[in-house]
């Protein structure tokens, strides 16, 4: 168990969407919140604090060596990237009920809990008004300008990963697919097919950080419409999708940024012009009454023709788009953290699931939660 006073609680097992939980006792009342391939959430509330927590429960951690150095990178990232002020989900504590490392199977990941996710916020179906447009996206940006100077690419940026509380305070969520730039080759799959980034398709050994500001392009255009901007169905459809709105790119914009065989390929292809972005993201008017009743201002069409720009290199990085004007209301460079580049020694090691269990096992142990872990009372409001 981590090196906190759950080290001393007693533990008590339970059920939660159809999954086992060993938890220590002050964790009580558990809710799901949600379950994916590699882990399950739950809502509890610590009774030493009166607050709600998120529990995530990591899904066979160590199945296989992918599986564990899956689970070492999250648990680095989040590590890493502990902070109590920059839109990015907070690690209050680590544990474990075994008791030594060659019983380890088990991890949970105590994070501060977010009553809501932006695609909660969509479903709604509701306009949203430009000035909350305009804090979720500066805010997301501010969170993208804090991981991305660590030299971490999140790459799994979408609504359902964007938290949101009453106070339209933004939490940028699950790390399980993060990873630490790096010079050679990424990895190819990353990502949720809508909102991913079209270098992922037509180079897909060639990314860095703009993968996550088309993404934060995609959930702006979303905020707007409110619906996806590029729900495609397979590889080829969802380049077609994003065709139909940005155009198609010039040759010499293929030639640099495809592989060849990509690019002879969308040479061929059917040019599509680019769609007038002031009339599909622009101010919507009643004509009953004059009043605007969705869209954003000519200054937010142009930031968001930035964020979805075809060529990486053309789209801002996160600290140049809260530059924009249309930012202007939200920016403040002096309350924006960075931190300095994340330095993994294991970023490219191949190890066995049991070594992996080692190290992970020590990091568990020498996990110390964050002073501001018990600072906000529980809002049962």
């Amino acid at each position: 168990m981590s090196s906190d006073s759950s080290k001393k609680d007693e533990l008590y097992t339970t059920s939660c969407g159809h999954c086992t939980f060993t938890l220590p006792v002050r964790y009580q009342d558990l809710v799901l919140i949600g379950q994916g391939t590699y882990g399950i959430v739950v809502r509890a509330t610590n009774t030493t604090t009166g607050k709600y927590v998120a529990i995530k429960k990591i899904l066979r951690p160590f199945e296989t060596d992918i599986h564990a150095k899956r689970t070492y990178r999250e648990l680095k990232l989040l590590m890493y990237l502990n902070h109590p002020d920059a839109q990015v989900v907070q690690l209050y504590n680590v544990f474990t009920p075994e008791q030594n490392v060659n019983e380890f199977r088990t991890i949970y990941l105590v994070l501060n809990f977010v009553d809501h996710d932006l695609n909660k916020l969509l479903l709604q179906r509701v306009p949203l008004t430009e000035t909350l447009i305009q804090l979720i996206i500066c805010s997301l940006l501010r969170g993208l300008k804090f991981i991305h100077s660590a030299g971490i690419l999140h790459r799994d940026l979408k609504p359902t990963n964007i938290g949101i509380d009453r106070n339209s305070n933004v939490t940028i969520l699950d790390f399980g697919l993060a990873r630490v730039a790096t010079i050679g080759s990424p990895t190819a799959y990353i990502s949720t097919r809508w909102w991913r980034a079209p270098e992922i398709y037509v180079n897909d050994q060639n990314y860095d950080e703009k993968i996550d500001i088309w993404s934060v392009g995609c959930i702006m255009a979303e905020l707007i419409l409110l619906k996806p901007l590029f729900p495609g169905e397979t590889t080829y459809n969802q380049l077609n999708k994003i065709f139909d709105i940005i155009g198609t790119p010039d040759s010499k914009t293929l030639q640099e940024t495809c592989t060849p065989e990509v690019s002879a390929y969308m040479s061929r292809l059917e040019l599509k012009p680019k769609k007038n972005f002031n009339e599909l993201f622009g101010y919507q008017i009643d004509p009953s009454t004059g009043k605007t009743i969705s869209g954003v201002s000519a200054q937010g069409v142009d930031l968001l023709d930035q964020l979805l720009s075809f060529d990486p290199r053309q789209r801002p990085t996160a600290e140049q788009a809260l530059d924009h004007p249309f930012l202007e209301c939200c920016h403040d460079p002096n309350d924006e953290p960075t931190i300095e580049p994340l330095i993994d020694e294991y970023q490219n090691a191949e190890y066995t699931e049991e070594e992996w269990k080692s190290i992970i096992w020590q990091m568990v142990e020498g996990f110390i939660p964050p002073s501001w872990a018990n600072n906000d009372a529980k809002d049962d409001s």
